[in-house]
């Protein structure tokens, strides 16, 4: 085994209370990267990819992207006091960013969505990144997995069609079709899978893309 570099939302990130399939992963003996964060947006998934290839020089690569519309800032005092703290939804920080994810909740964010953000542009952007990752994984022999945590439309984008991964298959529908979403904690305005479900979906990303032999590992998680 080599590093697997992994990025992506809460659906995948393991350094949190919930448990995830890459937690789940990590847990099995696969040795992960996990460079995602909280409700991060597409463009820190993608820009932490691109950086940690060049910094761990990883032999696969999980991309996990999440929904558009998703706003990353950078915090100090001033910005704390007044947009993170006074949030009800995302009141954190990560790593000095206040990843504010799609909620509307803040008055900032309702202004943001309604003379700033443009969201061709942010799938555009996602797109070319995307490309960019895709080329660099090819240039340096470095498998590449893609997976779409939620529904993007990308509305027939011409670069898109140059990218492979299923455009089709998102986690959201997948886990919300399956008998584990019975199980599913909605307190809080909660996204993140249960632990069920990120049992079946370590196995289901080890079974189709890693294919490494941990089996008798992951039977022992309830």
């Amino acid at each position: 085994m080599s590093n697997i570099l992994i990025s992506g939302c809460g659906i995948s990130f393991s350094k949190q209370e919930k448990p995830s399939w890459v937690k789940i992963l990590r847990l099995c003996g696969v040795p992960t990267i996990d460079v995602g964060g909280p409700a991060v947006s597409n463009e820190w998934i993608l820009n932490s990819l691109i950086n940690g290839i060049v910094k761990y020089d990883p032999s696969h690569v999980i991309c996990q992207l999440t929904g558009t519309g998703k706003l990353d800032i950078e915090s100090n005092d001033e910005r704390y006091n007044e947009l993170v703290s006074t949030d009800s939804i995302r009141n954190f920080t990560y790593k000095n960013i206040w990843p504010s994810s799609a909620s509307a909740d803040h008055k900032v964010k309702q202004d943001y969505y309604k003379w700033i953000y443009s969201k061709g542009i942010d799938i555009d952007n996602t797109a070319v990144k995307l490309f960019a990752l895709q080329e660099i994984c090819s240039k340096h022999n470095i498998k590449l997995h893609i997976v779409q945590g939620y529904k993007i439309n990308w509305d027939q984008h011409q670069l898109v069609k140059l990218i492979n991964f299923d455009k089709n298959f998102t986690i959201e529908e997948y886990y919300h079709a399956s008998s584990y979403y019975q199980f599913h904690d909605h307190s809080n305005n909660n996204t993140v899978p249960c632990k069920q479900f990120m049992k079946h979906y370590a196995k289901k990303i080890n079974d189709e893309f890693l294919k490494f032999d941990i089996q008798s590992k992951l039977d022992k998680f309830q």
